[in-house]
């Protein structure tokens, strides 16, 4: 019974990893993969955790753009892109030395350049489409702070995202009046 689907990474090939800190920043590591596991390993954070597509998952090891230290490559399936290759875009935190800290993908680039990034994924068990964001400058400056919303219509539960939603249907009322 395969709780996640296999995510097709090869031993000596180069892929960027985009995931969310535990500060709820996203963080990009640029990585060359050492070696591939057969199955991905659950990885439990305690002791009667069972395996789900939203707990951290070991796909192999890996070393991070020029270094030495190996270190396992532990990815949330529901929520990490991995991306072929490195040079891809940087974070906002990378771009900009700020980052917004709502738990959200934060890209720095137009909603183009993301969609993008996105499209080039490898990874099929990718959900979390509506916390993608693009930021083409700094989020302060942005309206209310935020990024640019990427999948406007992908279904929701993100707190943030539905506050963002709202925030977008009420200036277009206002506009509209």
């Amino acid at each position: 019974m395969n709780i996640i689907q296999n995510i097709p990474i090869q031993a000596g090939a180069r892929y960027t990893i985009y995931s969310l800190s535990g500060m709820a920043s996203t963080i990009r590591a640029e990585i060359t993969v050492s070696m591939v596991y057969e199955d991905p390993i659950f990885a439990k954070a305690y002791v009667r955790q069972r395996p789900s597509a939203s707990g951290t998952w070991r796909l192999g090891i890996h070393k991070l753009k020029n270094k030495r230290k190996t270190f396992y490559t532990s990815i949330k399936p529901n929520q990490d892109l991995i991306v072929p290759g490195w040079g891809h875009l940087q974070t906002d935190a990378d771009a900009y030395h700020c980052f917004a800290g709502n738990a959200c993908l934060n890209l720095a680039g137009g909603i183009e350049e993301v969609k993008g990034l996105v499209d080039l994924n490898i990874n099929p068990n990718f959900t979390a489409f509506d916390t993608v964001l693009a930021l083409p400058v700094p989020h302060t400056q942005l309206p209310d702070h935020d990024g640019l919303l990427v999948y406007p219509d992908y279904p929701t539960s993100h707190a943030v995202i539905e506050r963002m939603r709202e925030n977008l249907r009420n200036r277009e009322e206002v506009a509209n009046v």
